[in-house]
């Protein structure tokens, strides 16, 4: 099973499960980034004006992975590259997400794709921001 584990500001791990399409984008009320699927949505307790209400979508098309910039204004960012096809307001083409992949939403909101639920270690962390590729 595939989940999304980001780093709260507050320095917790939130891990989203992948069992559904989820759409990342801002809550409505503030600038903390959620991730919204059918069933739910969960708060990653990030604070990014930078990612927009409505920003990326993942989803699972022919057993892979698949990760796509629904048009947002500051893009997304696979391994430090920004998605084929993207640019400000125009939805990018959708890319496979491998195992151990980071994705930045907008500047700041970094994220682990990974299998298994588990968390990151701080060396781990660190690593990841000072290195997202």
């Amino acid at each position: 099973m595939s989940y999304l584990i980001a780093r709260s500001d507050s320095g917790q791990d939130i891990s989203v499960s992948l069992t559904e399409p989820v759409e990342i984008g801002r809550g409505d009320k503030d600038y903390t980034v959620v991730v919204r699927a059918r069933s739910e949505t969960t708060s990653l307790g990030i604070a990014d004006a930078t990612v927009s209400k409505k920003h990326a979508l993942i989803y699972t098309e022919v057993g892979k992975l698949m990760l796509k910039d629904v048009g947002s204004t500051n893009g997304t960012m696979l391994n430090n590259t920004h998605l084929p096809g993207w640019k400000g307001g125009v939805e990018s083409q959708p890319v496979e997400i491998v195992e151990n992949s980071n994705v930045r939403f907008g500047y700041n909101t970094l994220v682990r794709i990974t299998l298994g639920e588990r968390t990151l270690t701080p060396q781990e962390w660190k690593r990841i921001q000072e290195n997202p590729s």
